[in-house]
């Protein structure tokens, strides 16, 4: 009798695979130009995870930037993320359609554009389901403006996180 019958074979890991959905509203603010601003930002992720701890996720933010002429910054990021028992960190390139209102050193004036840029997050759940959700948010607007010094659009979000579907951690 060899060793190994002493020992109870166990069936190989399989890699977890699942489907989950997230949402929530974010508050926090966006620098555009010389004037920084609040914005409302709902957003909502689509997850898939490829192993037990890493995954792929497409997310997607739309801000709504109040002021003089209401505004709205829309985000799609694909990033690529760690995922432990009460959260995870997530990392992507982005890509963003905006138009509103945006004030350099100068002058005002609305833009509206396409920007590519990068997206980091990070979501932690403390109650089953429910959690928080921050990100920030670096996108690289086109073109020469005068109101956009620089082409640099920054945002730092933070608000609940609501987990639909999946298994829960």
């Amino acid at each position: 009798m060899g060793f190994s019958a002493l020992v109870p074979s166990s069936p190989p890991p399989a890699p977890a695979l699942a489907l989950e959905f997230s949402g929530g509203v974010s508050v926090g603010g966006i620098q555009v130009g010389t004037e920084p601003r609040l914005a409302v930002s709902p957003f909502i992720g689509w997850l898939w995870r490829r192993t037990g701890e890493f995954r792929i996720e497409v997310h997607n933010v739309l801000s709504v930037v109040p002021g003089a002429g209401v505004g709205v910054y829309d985000r799609t990021a694909v990033t690529f993320g760690y995922t432990t028992k009460t959260g995870n960190v997530s990392l992507g390139p982005s890509l963003s359609i905006y138009m509103m209102q945006v004030c350099g050193a100068v002058i005002c004036d609305r833009v509206m554009g396409v920007a590519p840029g990068g997206r980091a997050q990070s979501d932690w759940y403390f109650a089953g389901r429910l959690g928080a959700s921050t990100s920030v948010n670096v996108d690289w607007a086109g073109g020469s403006s005068r109101v956009l010094p620089g082409g640099m659009v920054l945002m730092v979000t933070a608000g609940p996180i609501w987990r639909f579907g999946g298994e829960s951690n």
